[in-house]
């Protein structure tokens, strides 16, 4: 008995604990309890992630970098995550760690919110579009890669030192950048500063160039650059006879040098003006045009001094014969030699004696190719009225130029524009091979191999606007490709993807700096990137596009290597790889009718029903169907996934009531 009423007991315990919790009441006219009110779930965590890139500009096919730093905060916060925590970084130019690493995709573990990676510039010209992303959220930046300088070596200043070295002397230039090597006559300088455009080095001794200097002579060596020294794209260019040594660094103690003579040629009558620039010169003077290495063995015909200085004596040069001489079209060498002292100084080849009409110099060396450039031709026994004519090998024609003044030995012309090559030149240039001039009234002339480079404007992407970074441009959106020497926008044409098989874009608009230009479909055999989405399934992303922008009238074009994000088109539903697996139940409701439930797994997202009695198919999930009469059914079910890709289908013998 007392078990049973501590049972009973326990159970209305029990009761009155539920009818609690449920809000009942043990009597009709009490109030109910309150409502429990649901729990909130926990809010989501956030987070902005901001990427910068120092500096944003790096040179393709250096060895600087950019360095990238990424920046996570909470955003409610502000606070960085755990330490260890990681970051993926993209990048869709160059390669991270190191250069030509091929590493596009890096993962780096969070230190107080923030982690660093180096970005290499390649071999490709373009925007690299640098995202980052972290648990959902993504940052993102441009670093320009932009073309390296044009290299060459020009000159050194000065150009002549004491043949014990040691001297300070910069090399001049274009294109310059580290690790750099500098030799005189194959001897190693030892280079002190480096700057894209000059190179401060100290020069060896002449002994170590291999180039002795004895008493009262000078000596002249090659000087060779070597650019990006032991480095897949290095590079070299060498000044022939570069840099002089002498004895006491330049005409100390009375010993002179001989660096040039301008003009470089006269007639064969001699008479012509010239001037002789060196070092070391004393008054007075003998100057020989002749044949010899050294001034015990020079055979020459002595010049009329005019006047001297230090550094420059000016001379009227003597006929080619004379004296037993016969120097007639020859390229002879100039002797100076300081009388009182006895010491000389010879400049090999200085000088070509040759035909009434000589051509010695020409300058500037290039221009625009629509011409319009003022150009000095100097010489001698120019007697207007002239004809004068630049030579072009692609294409072979000869064309005339427009004389604006003659004098005895100096033609000062303006350059007509140059002839349009059928493919865009190596790097935009046109060039004139030689210059022709022709006294008309005589019929005298003369050619000089002095070339002239006619400057195709070349067009140059630097970046596009919106670049699509991150989620995508849509295709049939307008963007605008800025740069520099874009031609008139109708001449101009723009394809995206890589190679000939690009899609065109719609040109609209522009300016020499800007072109406005319609999104095309890319290309056929252009894939989209893929990307994961829902129940294991994948989905098209936003993918990179290389972008060229062609001049139409000279053929040059730019290339910006995957400088576009485009959006994938619509519909973009997501796509599994994996069928789902069909399966229903089938439960009586009333009568004939059915109710139907879908327990299919792997997540489809398509239903078909054929109930099995000659009635439409069903596309419900759930559906309920009403039959004509009892008796079995042979009902089939197709589940598809997203897309319909994948389809699984059952079939079950149900038996209606």
């Amino acid at each position: 008995m007392r078990m049973r009423l501590f049972r009973n007991a326990t159970a209305f315990l029990a009761a009155s604990v539920l009818a609690a919790a449920l809000g009942c009441t043990s009597s009709p006219t009490e109030p109910s309890s309150p409502p429990v009110t649901p729990k909130p779930p926990a809010p989501q965590t956030t987070f902005t992630v901001s990427v910068t890139a120092n500096p944003s500009n790096i040179t393709a096919g250096g060895t600087g970098s950019s360095t990238i730093t990424v920046d996570v905060r909470q955003n409610d916060t502000g606070q960085p995550p755990a330490d260890g925590s990681q970051v993926t970084i993209v990048t869709t130019l160059g390669s991270f760690n190191s250069a030509n690493s091929g590493v596009t995709t890096l993962t780096l573990a969070l230190v107080n919110g923030r982690a660093q990676a180096n970005l290499f510039s390649g071999t490709d010209v373009g925007t690299a579009a640098v995202t980052a992303t972290f648990g959902g959220a993504t940052g993102a930046t441009n670093v320009h890669i932009n073309s390296a300088a044009t290299f060459f070596v020009s000159s050194v200043s000065p150009n002549i030192g004491d043949a014990a070295g040691g001297q300070t002397v910069t090399v001049l230039g274009g294109g310059f950048s580290q690790p750099v090597r500098v030799t005189f006559g194959g001897a190693a300088a030892t280079v002190r500063s480096v700057s894209p455009t000059q190179i401060v080095v100290v020069t060896p001794s002449a002994a170590a160039a291999g180039a002795p200097v004895p008493v009262g002579q000078t000596a002249s060596v090659s000087v060779e650059v070597f650019n990006h020294v032991n480095q897949s794209n290095q590079q070299t260019d060498t000044i022939d006879r570069g840099f002089t040594y002498t004895v006491g660094g330049g005409g100390g103690g009375g010993q002179p040098a001989v660096f040039a003579v301008n003009p470089a040629s006269g007639t064969n009558d001699g008479g012509t003006r010239v001037t002789i620039t060196g070092t070391g010169f004393q008054s007075p003077v003998q100057v020989l045009f002749g044949i010899g290495s050294t001034a015990s063995n020079f055979n020459g015909v002595e010049a009329t001094v005019v006047s001297v200085t230090p550094t420059q004596i000016v001379v009227l040069t003597p006929a080619a014969r004379g004296f037993g001489q016969n120097l007639d079209n020859q390229v002879v060498d100039v002797l100076v030699k300081n009388v009182n002292s006895g010491f000389s100084g010879i400049g090999a080849q200085q000088f070509k004696y040759g035909t009434k009409v000589q051509i010695t110099a020409m300058g500037p060396g290039g221009g625009p190719a629509s011409g319009g450039t003022r150009v000095t031709i100097d010489g001698s026994g120019f007697e207007g009225p002239v004809a004068v004519s630049f030579s072009f090998t692609s294409p072979n024609v000869s064309v005339a130029q427009q004389v604006l003044s003659v004098s005895g030995s100096q033609i000062v012309i303006l350059t007509s524009p140059a002839p349009l090559p059928t493919t865009c030149p190596k790097n935009g240039l046109i060039s004139a091979t030689s210059v022709s001039v022709t006294n008309i009234n005589t019929g005298d002339g003369a050619t000089a191999n002095i070339g002239f480079n006619f400057q195709l404007p070349t067009p140059v992407i630097t970046s596009i606007s919106p670049n699509g970074v991150p989620n995508g441009v849509d295709i049939g959106s307008p963007v605008i490709i800025m740069g520099h020497d874009f031609g008139v926008p109708q001449n101009m044409g723009v394809t995206f993807g890589n190679g000939a098989g690009g899609s065109s874009g719609q040109v609209t608009g522009g300016s020499s700096s800007t072109i406005n230009v319609i999104v095309p479909n890319p290309p056929q055999g252009f894939t989209f990137n893929t990307q994961s989405c829902g129940n294991g399934g994948t989905q098209s992303a936003p993918t990179p596009i290389t972008v060229t922008v062609t001049d139409l009238t000279t053929g040059c074009a730019s290339t910006f290597t995957n400088g576009l994000v485009i959006a994938p088109p619509g519909p973009n539903t997501c796509q599994n790889s994996t069928a789902p697996v069909a399966s229903f139940t089938a439960t009586p409701v009333s009568g004939h009718k059915m109710q139907f439930a879908d327990t299919s797994t792997g997540n489809p997202t398509s239903w078909t029903w054929d109930f099995g009695d000659g009635s439409p198919m069903d596309h419900t999930q759930n559906p309920a169907h009403t039959y004509a009469a009892a008796g079995p059914y042979s009902v089939t079910l197709t589940a598809c996934n997203a897309g319909g890709t994948q389809c699984n289908q059952t079939v079950k013998v149900i038996n209606v009531p």
